[in-house]
């Protein structure tokens, strides 16, 4: 879960190099624990992974976060209870990068942004906690697919 932060065309990097890395604040200090040391960072508990393992460990197939999206959709009762709590902790997150920078889009990538959910029931939670009685800012699928981290990461390197 990384993320970039771009102000009029250029990326921001920051004093550390970490701007727009939202992977590592807590949004559940009971959740599960991190490499970087904490509990319940964005990292752990939004991944496709963290989906998948979430899925496994309430008594789920192994399988992949597309499948468990795939499952709820059909009315698997176990698949949706997961997708569910997954899209909260979605609203949670993403609210926190909103009520701090205030973006004009949020854009999202990764193969979980192939997941339609995140548009409709996802965005209708972060509004919930978003700091406004109204959510402006647009979430919006990336236009690279899969490969938008690969590429981004490739540019960056080139600068």
């Amino acid at each position: 879960m990384g993320g970039g932060i771009v102000v009029d065309g250029c990326l921001l990097g920051g004093p550390q190099h970490i701007a727009g890395e939202w992977g590592h604040h807590s949004i559940d200090p009971s959740g599960p624990p991190c490499y970087c040391g904490q509990r319940g960072c964005v990292e752990t508990m939004l991944s496709g992974t963290a989906l998948e393992a979430a899925y496994a460990a309430a008594g789920g197939a192994p399988c992949s976060a597309a499948e468990v999206a795939q499952r709820a959709a059909g009315g698997e009762q176990l698949a949706g209870t997961i997708l569910d709590r997954h899209v909260e902790h979605f609203g949670r997150g993403l609210a926190n990068v909103i009520n701090i920078l205030d973006p004009d889009v949020i854009v999202l990538g990764g193969g979980l942004s192939n997941l339609d959910v995140l548009y409709t029931d996802g965005r209708e939670m972060v509004a919930h906690y978003v700091f406004n009685d109204e959510l402006r800012t647009p979430i919006v699928r990336n236009t690279l697919g899969d490969s938008a981290g690969v590429i981004g990461a490739a540019l960056l390197a080139a600068m």
